[in-house]
């Protein structure tokens, strides 16, 4: 399949796609379809994605639009992961089958044709993608939904709107083909836990957080945190982290543990310049449950 072709085919998907969606997110505008060419993605870009996610032997990686295979059979070869790709061209899914297959990696790897928005996101730990814009905010809906909290998305090229990505790369190109910036930018998402409702923190000791509640309000992975007492001026969500901070009086803490179960455990410390005392050094285990 040649490049017109395949950005043809690209169009009616997304045409025919887009009503599943309507109503759960508006779309950005959409570029030319002839504008936007399918290009390679280079070696150490496919390194620096997989990088990026700290994929390791144990994950599934799905790539989204996976051409001739190289991030698939990459994530398997260097990282001992089992990786899928999903492609539109029945060629290029022969060939990518072909290279995983002298690669050694034939067991590890599957290359598939079929519609990305057929797909259930349950199963995966990272998913991999370079496609349109359009495609990208159409697909956000379903891997915020499907994905589980703490899995990773990693985009080369394009963004996800007002999801803003958690990390983000640019790698200096000057023999890049296209584009006015001769460099490529890789961005790294992380599936936000649901954490919006009222929480109650409970410490191991005696503390003053002890018997604090939060209310936590959530926008994707953005935060806003109204507290019974005190005042709370920060608060960070990756994943499944969860950080937050507490002030009440001039004493300054910080809460950070892991959602798991419903629950919030982690430790509170002191912060500031008295918090390498031989008292508020120490860390006090805490254990929040929603109100």
């Amino acid at each position: 399949m040649d490049s017109q072709r395949r950005r043809l085919v690209l169009a009616a998907l997304a045409s025919v796609s887009a009503s599943r969606f309507a109503g759960a997110q508006d779309a950005a505008p959409a570029l030319p379809i002839e504008e936007v060419p399918y290009v390679q993605t280079p070696p150490r870009v496919v390194r620096r994605m997989l990088q990026m996610a700290e994929i390791k032997s144990s994950d599934v990686l799905w790539d989204l639009g996976s051409g001739d295979g190289r991030i698939v059979i990459a994530a398997a070869t260097e990282f001992g992961a089992r990786a899928v790709g999903y492609e539109i061209d029945p060629a290029l899914i022969r060939e990518s089958r072909a290279r995983a297959q002298r690669a050694g990696v034939a067991s590890r790897t599957k290359f598939l044709e079929k519609d990305l928005f057929s797909l259930a996101f349950a199963e995966p730990s990272v998913v991999t993608l370079y496609l349109l814009p359009e495609f990208n905010m159409k697909l956000r809906p379903m891997l915020l939904a499907q994905m589980r909290p703490g899995t990773r998305v990693v985009s080369h090229e394009w963004d996800m709107g007002d999801w803003q990505p958690d990390e983000t790369l640019v790698v200096r190109s000057p023999e890049k083909p296209y584009g006015t910036n001769r460099e490529h930018k890789m961005m790294l998402w992380v599936i936000p836990a649901p954490v919006a409702g009222r929480w109650r923190i409970e410490t191991a000791m005696p503390h003053p957080a002890n018997g604090l509640t939060i209310e936590l309000t959530q926008r994707i992975q953005i935060l806003d945190p109204t507290p019974d007492r005190g005042e709370t001026p920060w608060a960070h969500l990756r994943g499944t982290s969860l950080a937050i901070g507490w002030n009440e009086v001039s004493t300054r803490w910080a809460l950070r543990g892991q959602i798991a179960g419903g629950q919030w455990r982690g430790e509170l410390q002191r912060v500031g310049q008295w918090a390498n005392s031989s008292i508020n050094r120490l860390s006090v285990p805490f254990v929040a449950k929603r109100a």
